[in-house]
């Protein structure tokens, strides 16, 4: 959908956010299709991890004698890699061990925001800063962004892409400060996942009371980010 992907004018934008004020089912249809692009974006990596594995079994299975013990290696880590991908990895960590950043590396992800489309139209601006992201040319992707007129550049989604490009650039103070935007405005697809990244921002600058802030509001509602902010507030009290 346009909305999504940031791609409508002002005046569509406006008459558009005034109908979500009304339309629960509109709403709920958007909420679907953020969902959809989550799980495609995932499955991709899933698709990618998978042949990953393949690679290191027919590697491992070569009849060589000498290779049981890195046989036992390479699967080892193979497994420990499904686990930290599967977001449910089961450390135990020491009180003294639980840093900020420890704890920021096992909860980051960088953001999918789905597939980009090209080489079937002329790349309007948005969609060029879509592909940089995706591309991980993060760098290029801010500057592209400051190049935006105001009007274009409060897209949520391009917000949201701004704030994530200076969290992969390790601007983490910058990145709050673009994450406020989603604050100031009314409720967005992407308002959830901006406070999820804006509350490991806090954590990773150690900030840890605004960072626990954060992720009670986000585990005090429904939402996709509501059991990880609930496990990771734990473990920031503990």
């Amino acid at each position: 959908m346009s909305y999504l992907y940031g791609e409508m004018n002002a005046q569509e934008k406006t008459s558009f956010e005034k109908e979500l004020e009304t339309d629960q089912s509109l709403i709920n249809e958007l909420l679907l299709h953020h969902e959809v692009d989550k799980a495609i974006a995932k499955e991709t990596k899933i698709k990618n991890f998978r042949q990953s594995l393949e690679a290191i079994h027919q590697d491992i299975a070569e009849p060589r004698k000498n290779k049981i013990v890195n046989l036992q290696n390479k699967w080892y880590w193979a497994a420990a890699s499904i686990t930290v991908f599967s977001g449910t990895a089961i450390y135990t960590f020491s009180k003294n061990a639980q840093t900020s950043q420890k704890l920021y590396k096992n909860y980051y992800e960088v953001w999918q925001p789905g597939f980009v489309t090209r080489g079937i139209e002329t790349e309007t601006v948005n969609e060029a800063i879509f592909a940089l992201f995706d591309d991980q040319n993060y760098a290029a992707c801010i500057e592209k962004i400051k190049q935006l007129d105001s009007e274009a550049a409060i897209s949520p989604k391009i917000q949201l892409i701004h704030g994530c490009s200076l969290m992969e650039l390790g601007k983490f103070n910058e990145a709050i400060k673009v994450f406020n935007y989603f604050e100031s405005q009314d409720y967005t697809i992407y308002t959830e996942t901006a406070l999820w990244y804006k509350a490991l921002s806090y954590l990773r600058n150690d900030d840890r009371a605004m960072a626990k802030s954060y992720l009670q509001k986000i585990s005090d509602n429904e939402n996709t980010y509501a059991t990880e902010a609930s496990e990771l507030l734990k473990k920031l009290k503990e």
